[in-house]
């Protein structure tokens, strides 16, 4: 049993290490993001990196992380087809719940106890918006 849990642990480890990967890209990426001129290629390696990570945390079932990491996964599925404009505004409510990821992925064993009600009502608002850009 105690091998069990010990290999277990091996996967944890491996998958924080990942995941820091994922966030500091998702970090480094939104706050270097050209409004004026926004790259396809940019917008998708930010919903590869969140789509990574809300498949890895499910394995483990870490619920809060995936939550959120699929709130931000779907808003950026909708950047990415030209569905949502990304705006600041949105760039830095993305940056406040990649700081909420952070705080999860480094305490794994409490992520479970973490509010991110906030981040994931402030995220949802630009998909209920539906916002399409100008034709």
């Amino acid at each position: 049993m105690a091998y069990i849990l010990l290999k277990n642990e091996e996967h944890i480890q491996n998958f924080i290490e990942e995941a820091k990967i994922h966030v500091e890209t998702l970090e480094n990426r939104l706050v270097n993001i050209n409004l004026d001129a926004v790259d396809p290629e940019e917008v998708h390696a930010i919903f590869r990196a969140v789509h990574s990570m809300k498949g890895s945390a499910g394995f483990f079932n870490l619920n809060k992380i995936v939550e959120l990491s699929h709130c931000m996964e779907s808003l950026f599925g909708e950047i990415r087809n030209g569905k949502i404009i990304i705006e600041e505004e949105m760039v830095d409510i993305l940056l406040v719940a990649n700081d909420c990821l952070k705080a999860m992925i480094d305490d794994v064993a409490n992520s479970e106890n973490m509010d991110i009600a906030d981040h994931v009502q402030n995220i949802s608002r630009y998909l209920r918006a539906e916002k399409t850009p100008p034709t």
